[in-house]
């Protein structure tokens, strides 16, 4: 599926009212691809946040002004850059410690939607599989189905980014049973 499709995709399960979408990417393009999704929801006046466990914020955030994304209403929670040392200045991003610390990314993402404009706002998870270099299976599992499910009472669309390569058979099941649609299966 190209990226052009995923999108489309994407907009269409919007549009149907789903509010929690797992979306496989190949890891060839992810990151690449992961910025084009972005690009195409706040072009399409959404608003929303952007959760990092695969690169600092600051290299999403460069290469999103590159594409020329409006980012007037697009948020970022870091759980990248503390860890590694890199900039923790920027005003709209929140970082976090450490990715092992689940709780407080969940208390930031609720923190953010508070400051997002638009009605129809989105929150992209990228990537689930960074988290499970760090969380325990059962942990990271819990922890999707608390994310997906607070979010959908909330009724912000929710997008959990996984590798193709890397995503074993236990979490795609659990991805499958928490989502109401699955891309690029």
């Amino acid at each position: 599926m190209s990226i052009k499709d995923t999108a489309q995709s994407i907009i269409k399960s919007i549009n149907d009212g789903d509010t929690l979408t797992s979306i496989s990417l190949s890891a060839k393009n992810f990151h690449e691809d992961a910025v084009k999704l972005v690009s195409v929801l706040v072009g399409k006046k959404l608003g929303g946040i952007y959760v990092t466990t695969s690169r600092p914020s600051s290299h999403i955030r460069a290469e999103l002004e590159e594409a020329g994304a409006d980012l007037s209403d697009l948020y970022f929670v870091d759980l990248v850059s503390m860890t590694v040392g890199g900039n923790t200045s920027d005003a709209r991003t929140l970082f976090i410690e450490s990715p092992t610390m689940l709780e407080s990314i969940l208390l930031n993402i609720t923190l953010l939607e508070r400051r997002l404009k638009s009605k129809r706002r989105f929150v992209m998870f990228d990537s689930v599989n960074g988290l499970s270099i760090y969380s325990e299976p059962k942990v990271l599992r819990e922890f999707i189905n608390v994310l997906g499910n607070s979010m959908r009472i909330k009724e912000i669309y929710s997008m959990l980014m996984t590798v193709k390569e890397q995503t074993d058979d236990e979490l795609s099941s659990a991805l499958n049973l928490l989502s109401d649609k699955m891309i690029g299966e």
